[in-house]
């Protein structure tokens, strides 16, 4: 929403989830994992560039599995938010990796530290919604990060650009 909350946490933050409701909040990773397994679920990002235009990618048969390695696994697209090929469909099938717990298949780099998050990294990603919130619009340079990418990204839907705001919603279908 407004880089208000560090993003840049451990695994155990991840899992328990930290924020509150009122501002930024990410419930965690159990919690949403309990959540999808008690029924067909959906999961929706939601996205705000710079110029408050807006965009969305949506997934049926949203589901969190393989234990605590909370492997993302999504079924078909909907969306307006660009190109699937640079959305999180590109992060299907991935585990959840921190800059302490790194599960990605990079196998030169650390994606969490590259990215400065916690995600499904895949290489390390097109979709960063847990990355450095910078201004929108600008761009994330941290020594040591790939040039853009370690930021509050949607590649399919704003490219490198920071985002203004994400919102990532999980619903019964």
């Amino acid at each position: 929403m407004d880089g208000s909350v560090e993003f840049y946490r451990n695994f155990s933050d991840y899992d328990n989830g930290f924020g509150n409701a009122e501002g930024e909040l990410w419930l965690g990773l159990k919690y949403i994992q309990e959540l999808a397994e008690q029924g067909t679920s959906e999961v929706r990002l939601d996205m705000t560039n710079e110029n408050y235009g807006t965009g969305y990618e949506t997934f049926q048969e949203f589901r969190l599995t393989d234990g605590t390695s909370y492997k993302l696994n999504i079924g078909s697209r909907e969306g307006s938010a660009g190109n699937s090929a640079y959305g999180l469909l590109h992060n299907k099938f991935q585990l959840f990796s921190t800059f302490d717990r790194d599960v990605d298949p990079a196998s030169t780099r650390n994606c969490a530290v590259d990215r400065h998050g916690g995600w499904w990294y895949n290489g390390c990603s097109y979709v960063n919604l847990n990355g450095l919130y910078v201004t929108p619009g600008g761009t994330c340079v941290l020594a040591g990060a790939e040039s853009g990418a370690c930021g509050h990204v949607h590649t399919g839907f704003n490219g490198n650009k920071g985002l203004r705001r994400s919102t990532m919603m999980l619903r019964r279908t």
